[in-house]
């Protein structure tokens, strides 16, 4: 967005420092008004809450002017269409958008003063959805996420303060290495079921919380504090270019000065425990199934005769595939809505029911069927031939189907998929469904899949995973002695009994013991049919029961039997009655948890205790890191400070304060209230 200037309100404060307020718009061209302040023109309000790891801490501001112009054109119609940037003597020291939300004032006077409220950019973000990278789902940096969620706000920040605490280990930590860079989780962790996405503010918050820190607009400036971090902090440029080392030097309040009397001096009560809840984002179903009873019909009722045989079938528009079909010259049908009169004839897929009987002699002179009820086979019809020559071989093999959405893009590990369907062989040209047998064959039914996780491919061959997309398929094998009896055939089991998967049968694939991140992707080919088949052709064929089955590990199994939230929790003073709110992890480390949106990989695996802390010197997880520093920081009651004071940019979130009248103790600001007008700062302290 390109904000230019509609109106300025100058006014300077009591020690004569001069500020300037300008109200923008997106893509403004006009002349700049100037407009009148009333009293106390600019005030801002820092969110102040006590409990120190709060991921977020913003602000709002009062704009007050005098005049005759109610300002219609600032009602604004979104939260980002008036923004509004308070600079003192030239330097921007706030920045934030005009509420949209509608206000009265009094216009039976000539002049009459309004009040506008706003609210500072980045708490925005509660009213941003939170949008993909693409048309698909794909795995996101942390740092990528960061920079989404501030960029989102439009504030242009000229300093973001991030400090260093994390990385892999000790070296590269001294080597400045951004580790937020080598942290990625999926983004459908930010859909819900209904694809209803986050807002940016709740994607910002997480991020928070797994890193503890607190996130604070102030003074123009945004910081991502941590409380318990002495070190230095990374000063990055607006755009994230470019930044340099800094640290944050203590103050002490005396020397900035009162500007009031009012102060006053409160206990905060400690903890007795404190728990930490990581809310497991499961994927239920990573492979869903077709609903034959939910399917609309492509064509009716079809019945063929031969003799006193009948095979019926319906054929349906599917809806979890997407099938495939090709005309004779094996060219892809785009649009088959024109070939309903065709369907049965078209090389391709689509799902049928099917069944057969026979009719029999009533005694009266006539017919009837042998059956009273239909008894439906819910099949996957395949025609590999056509009567006019048309056939898929070794030479020509065509792509039959694959999932007609999005499967879930996660990190996979831990566990198994097994592909299952059974198999029969149609040998009319018509593709009727009668009962019978066909010659052997010389060779097994062949049909080629696909299965990969982001970028690796399960190469079927070596038995092995690769990210050469060269080596991405697998065969699924029908035994030749079973085809020829002519009834369904399930593909060859490679389950054994190393195999740690009870329970799992068909065509397994084992996946990695470090997880494969990114989309899984499935893809089945048209059938090859069976070599030298000597006395008749096949035309096509049914699949039954398609069925791609994730299993966890055994051992796994025994650790978390079921896909429940984690809680860590543990005692911080038994001494004390409250307990501290639970808080909850919407992206966590992995500790044997089932396939999960929410679980971060940390480089080429899992987020476990692997995060190296240098506020500890050592690697924990972060659910127990922050358990640890909410013991440390709560395990006695807390001093906290309201004091007024003259307005001060030295005073920052992250220096720690000291008052002579409180020797041996060290304060961290955590909001307040300034006028800048008045040159006062009612400055809120908590003993860090």
């Amino acid at each position: 967005m390109s904000y230019n200037t509609v109106y300025t309100i100058p006014f300077k404060s009591l020690s004569n420092v001069a500020y300037l307020v300008e109200i923008q718009q997106d893509g403004f061209a006009g002349e700049v008004t100037e407009l009148t302040g009333a009293a106390n023109p600019f005030t801002v309000k820092i969110d102040d809450e006590d409990f120190l790891y709060t991921p977020t801490r913003f602000s709002t501001a009062s704009l007050k002017l005098v005049g005759s112009d109610y300002l219609q054109s600032l009602l604004s119609t979104n939260y980002q269409q008036n923004r509004v940037v308070l600079k003192r003597e030239g330097v921007v020291i706030w920045v934030g958008f005009i509420k949209p939300e509608m206000y009265s004032q009094d216009y039976t006077s000539v002049d009459f003063e309004l009040q506008i409220e706003c609210m500072s950019a980045m708490s925005t973000l509660e009213f941003l959805d939170y949008k993909k990278a693409g048309d698909s789902y794909v795995f996101v940096t942390l740092w990528d996420l960061l920079k989404k969620c501030v960029n989102s706000a439009n504030a242009g920040y000229a300093h973001i303060y991030i400090p260093h605490v994390y990385s892999t280990d000790a070296d590269t930590y001294a080597a400045l290495t951004n580790v937020l860079e080598s942290m990625t989780v999926s983004e459908q962790n930010f859909f819900d079921e209904d694809d209803k996405p986050m807002k940016l503010k709740e994607v910002l918050e997480e991020i928070c919380k797994l890193l503890n820190w607190t996130c604070v607009d102030w003074k123009g400036d945004l910081y991502f504090i941590d409380i318990d971090h002495a070190g230095q902090y990374y000063d990055y440029t607006g755009d994230f270019t470019s930044y340099q080392m800094v640290s944050f030097s203590e103050v002490n309040i005396q020397q900035i000065g009162f500007a009031g009397s009012d102060n006053t001096l409160d206990i905060l009560g400690g903890y007795s425990k404190a728990s930490v809840k990581t809310s497991n984002y499961n994927v239920d179903d990573i492979f869903p199934s077709e609903d034959f009873d939910s399917l609309s019909i492509f064509k009716d009722l079809t019945n063929i005769v031969e003799g006193n045989k009948v095979s019926v079938k319906k054929i349906y528009v599917p809806s979890v595939y997407k099938l495939y079909h090709y005309a004779d010259n094996l060219q892809v049908i785009d649009d088959i809505s024109g070939y309903t009169s065709q369907a049965n004839d078209l090389i391709g897929a689509f799902p049928v029911k099917v069944d057969s009987y026979n009719m029999i002699d009533n005694g009266a002179g006539g017919y009837t069927e042998d059956i009273t009820n239909y008894s439906f086979e819910e099949c996957i019809q395949a025609r590999i031939k056509t009567s006019g020559g048309a056939t898929i071989d070794s030479f020509n093999q065509k792509q039959m189907l694959e999932f007609a959405q999005s499967l879930p893009t996660a990190a996979y590990s831990g566990g198994a998929i097994a592909v299952s369907c059974s198999m029969r062989m149609l040998g009319r040209s018509d593709l009727a469904f009668f009962d019978g047998s066909f010659a052997t064959p010389s060779g097994n039914l062949q049909v080629k899949c696909r299965l990969s996780i982001g970028n690796h491919y399960w190469y079927g061959t070596n038995g092995q995973w690769t990210t050469d997309p060269s080596k991405n398929f697998f065969w699924l094998y029908f035994d030749r002695t079973e085809i020829a009896k002519g009834g369904f055939v399930n593909n060859l089991n490679t389950k054994t009994l190393s195999m740690p998967y009870s329970g799992l049968s068909g065509y397994v694939i084992e996946l990695p013991p470090i997880p494969y991140s990114g989309e899984i992707k499935f893809s089945m080919d048209l059938p090859l049919p069976p070599a030298s088949l000597d006395s008749i052709s096949a035309y096509g064929f049914l699949i039954k029961d398609l069925k791609l089955t994730f299993k966890r590990a055994d051992y796994l199994e025994d650790v978390t039997s079921d896909k429940s939230d984690r809680i860590y929790e543990n005692v911080i003073n038994e001494a004390y009655v409250n307990e501290l709110d639970e808080i909850e992890f919407k992206m966590s480390s992995y500790n044997n948890d089932d396939i999960s949106f929410s679980k971060v990989v940390l480089g080429s695996d899992f987020l476990l205790d692997n995060l190296y802390n240098s506020i500890s010197g050592a690697k924990i997880r972060p659910e127990e890191n922050l358990i640890r520093r909410v013991i440390e920081q709560y395990k006695a009651t807390k001093v906290k400070l309201n004091q007024i004071l003259i307005y001060s940019p030295l005073i920052n979130p992250v220096s720690r304060l000291s008052d002579n009248y409180m020797v041996n103790k060290k304060f961290i600001a955590t909001g307040g209230d300034i006028d800048f007008e008045a040159d006062s700062f009612s400055l809120k302290m908590i003993e860090a």
